[in-house]
């Protein structure tokens, strides 16, 4: 009786039902937590000490309760507590947390995530219950801790265990530590840049499907693809284009013809090497890549990646690429660095506004020639035709005063595609002037053949060729020029600065002075997502009806 009476006492005095609840949420928690620790290790203190403080105070207040010392003081404490930690979790979701390794960084939500918080939340409501009323109802049966403390654990070790827990590892040490600091980069600058809008949304998904780097320009070490959108932590960041190192053969994305290749794709693949030496070859290129299949096409991005053709980097400080050739030296988008001053952006976005009204004044051949630009070349895919103004080159950048202007042919109703600004400029380092940012680039093209003025041949066209055609060879050495499309309906895929742009199709040299303006002729506007410009006419009308109606 006497054994009975002291089992009774020892039942009485320990935790309640509530009580064994409370141990077993925080249990869970406290696992997940220290589990993260050794995850976000090697960077800053903050990270693994905050996860292991987490997971201490959880554990203490589920020692607590299983011994039965607690009170009302305890349950306070563990509402408190877990309300915290869910609340800086919340911060981290929302705002980003003004310390530690994602210092500014919105980070994206996980599965883990959100079962370490629900254990958390779950422990501080049945804690707020029993501190509101210390009794916590009826005492639980001795089978009660064993089948708390297994629930607890299992389903700790399933979410621990979990993909999206692997994710957050990373790998070892030294490659979660490279990779998260990569990645807390990448989206630090997703999070500060405002230059999004400068590039058309065509730009941006060719450049992620390709690798290209948009963050430093070619700069940057795109190590690990596949890990590239998590931290070495394994929290998603949303960002832009994300890439692998050139050269490689890994891709994000199968082969999309299972390798078998196809006719179409072979033909692009073989003009592709050519198009960066010859601008003849260049624009053969362009022409076939608005002729091809979307399916080819697709390919052919596929195979540009895998093969490293595309993708590297330049740098104000070394010779311009094209100097031999092509179109500037690029297929393909260029790479980009972000812009995350507001200022410089906003400067920016007024110098292409400058430069967009240039071409809304000169919009067809006929107003260009009439202001002073004359040919020096007919429509050539890609680059399109380019109308000088003489009087206008010096050694000057000035928005307002474009050397050259560029349309969709040579009639007197072809309609503006762009601009070109042309310096004159002594040796190999690419001139500093241009727009606002890092991001506009010169070129050069030694060895033109020249006849009357007006390009008769590319730079590999020989010095006897060029003599039997009536011209001469020129140097081209000190003359530096860039291309900006600003023209609504033009916008490049390739970039707002590229060397080149694929909307100048064949397609489009055809149907100048026929077809309203606004790269309205291109075949490729539907490839790239351009939208439908408004035709010239229709223009013409509103603004004259408004004019009517003022």
């Amino acid at each position: 009786m006497s054994q009975l009476s002291s089992v009774t006492s020892s039942d009485d005095s320990g935790p309640s039902t509530l009580g064994w609840v409370v141990a077993g949420l925080s249990t869970g928690a406290a696992v997940i937590h220290f589990a993260m620790v050794p995850v976000h290790g090697g960077g800053s203190l903050v990270d693994p000490l905050g996860f292991a403080v987490a997971g201490w105070f959880q554990l203490c207040i589920a020692g607590l309760a299983i011994t039965g010392r607690t009170g009302r003081t305890t349950w306070i404490a563990s509402a408190l507590g877990n309300l915290a930690i869910a609340g800086l979790w919340i911060w981290s979701r929302t705002v980003g947390l003004p310390i530690g390794q994602h210092e500014g960084i919105v980070e994206d939500v996980g599965a883990i995530d959100l079962m370490a918080q629900a254990l958390g939340v779950g422990a501080a409501i049945v804690s707020a219950r029993l501190a509101l009323a210390p009794g916590g109802g009826a005492r639980a049966p001795r089978l009660a801790p064993a089948l708390a403390a297994a629930a607890a654990i299992g389903l700790a070790t399933t979410v621990i265990t979990s993909p999206d827990a692997t994710s957050h590892g990373g790998g070892d040490d030294t490659g979660a530590t490279s990779l998260t600091g990569h990645a807390a980069t990448m989206a630090l600058i997703d999070d500060q840049r405002c230059d999004t809008d400068f590039n058309h949304p065509a730009y941006w998904e060719e450049a992620e499907v390709l690798g290209i780097d948009t963050y430093e320009g070619g700069a940057m070490d795109m190590s690990a693809p596949e890990q590239a959108n998590t931290g070495g932590d394994g929290h998603g960041h949303s960002h832009g284009a994300t890439a692998e190192p050139v050269g490689t053969t890994t891709t994000t994305r199968p082969d999309p013809t299972g390798g078998r290749g196809s006719e179409g794709l072979d033909k692009l693949i073989g003009q592709t090497g050519p198009a960066g030496t010859s601008e003849g070859a260049a624009a053969r290129l362009v022409i076939s890549l608005g002729e091809a299949s979307d399916a080819d096409y697709d390919a052919w991005l596929w195979w540009l990646r895998a093969s490293g053709s595309v993708g590297g980097g330049h740098s104000h400080d070394s010779a311009a690429p094209g100097d031999s050739g092509g179109h500037g030296g690029h297929v393909g988008p260029q790479p980009w660095v972000a812009m995350t001053d507001q200022a410089q952006c906003d400067q920016l976005a007024e110098e292409l506004d400058l430069a967009r009204s240039i071409t809304e004044k000169y919009d067809t051949v006929a107003k260009a020639e009439a202001g002073g630009w004359t040919k020096v070349t007919g429509y050539v895919p890609g680059i399109a035709a380019h109308y000088m103004n003489f009087g206008a080159v010096d050694s000057k950048f000035e928005i307002e005063v474009p050397e050259m202007i560029l349309f969709d042919g040579t009639d007197p109703d072809s309609a503006v595609v762009g601009l070109s600004y042309y310096i004159i400029h002594e040796g190999d380092a690419e001139p500093s002037q241009g727009f606002t940012g890092p991001n506009d680039h010169f070129h050069r093209h030694v060895g033109l053949c020249i006849v009357n003025g007006v390009v008769a041949g590319d730079s590999q066209t020989t010095a006897e060729e060029c003599a039997a055609r009536g011209g001469s060879k020129a140097g081209g050495d000190k003359q530096w020029m860039n291309h900006v499309w600003i023209v609504p309906g033009c916008e490049s895929p390739w970039g707002v600065f590229s060397a080149a742009t694929p909307v100048l199709d064949g397609a489009l040299g055809k149907a100048s002075a026929d077809d309203g303006g606004s790269c309205a002729g291109s075949g490729v506007r539907d490839r790239y997502g351009l939208d439908d410009p408004v035709p010239a006419t229709a223009a013409s009308t509103t603004a004259d009806a408004d004019a009517t109606s003022d």
